[in-house]
């Protein structure tokens, strides 16, 4: 095998192994609420915030009360 094949086979298992890392290695993590509101996202209602205020972190879309998202 000649040199520069190498260095395309190892740039290629090095790109699809970052791109994997990007799309799949990230872990949301949901913080528990003690008490009042509970805020998620429409799209995404595993992403929680006491905060009223609060953006989803994936989309940017405003948080909206537990008990109207997903509708």
């Amino acid at each position: 095998m000649e040199t520069s094949q190498i260095l395309v086979t190892v740039a290629g298992v090095a790109l699809i192994a970052g791109n994997l890392w990007f799309f799949f290695g990230k872990k949301t993590t949901i913080k528990p609420v003690a008490k009042g509101a509970l805020y998620a996202c429409p799209m995404h209602p595993w992403i929680t915030s006491d905060d009223p205020a609060a953006d989803c972190s994936i989309c940017g879309m405003k948080l909206v009360r537990s008990d109207e998202a997903g509708k």
